[in-house]
């Protein structure tokens, strides 16, 4: 990890077979108090456009997602949120695993309406790293659905993606 201030998130990317997954973590109530982004303050049901994330990540530190109604166009949607539990941080690769878990099994089936594999929207997430687990007491996983495809583009929606494979 580089020496970029621990109030950032940091972002990872580990390609699934039909999605990619996205790693961000941070603190809300310390993010806001230094007036660095958003990152921290993302709920369950925000909007976003994938396009927008990716230029906010400029690399693999991030401190804002540009959010917008859901009103308006847009191609994601934070759909569920976990705490996870423990003193240490369990490492990267156990984050990884349940945060797939999370994103891609029942909950990804209740909020979009058939399985992951039999959808034809996307799931990734925001998680803890490292960093931030240790630094900001962060312990969430943010799942996101999406209508982009990885390394591709996907269709505009308003509205909310819930329901939308029904």
């Amino acid at each position: 990890m580089s020496s970029v201030s621990p109030v950032l998130r940091t972002v990872g990317v580990s390609v699934l077979a039909a999605g990619a997954a996205f790693s961000l973590s941070g603190c809300g109530a310390l993010i806001s108090a230094l007036g660095v982004g958003n990152v921290m303050d993302l709920n369950v049901g925000d909007c976003f456009k994938v396009a927008e994330m990716d230029a906010a990540l400029g690399g693999e530190e991030v401190s804002d997602i540009p959010l917008v109604d859901c009103a308006q166009e847009h191609d994601s949607e934070f759909f569920f949120s976990h705490e996870m539990t423990g003193e240490e941080f369990p490492g990267d690769g156990t984050v990884s695993t349940e945060a797939e878990e999370i994103c891609y099994g029942d909950n990804f089936t209740s909020f979009v309406g058939v399985s992951y594999d039999e959808s034809e929207i996307y799931a990734a997430y925001l998680a803890p790293t490292q960093q931030t687990w240790d630094q900001l007491n962060d312990r969430e996983i943010l799942c996101y659905v999406t209508t982009v495809e990885p390394g591709g583009s996907g269709e505009p929606v308003t509205g909310t993606l819930e329901g939308a494979n029904r």
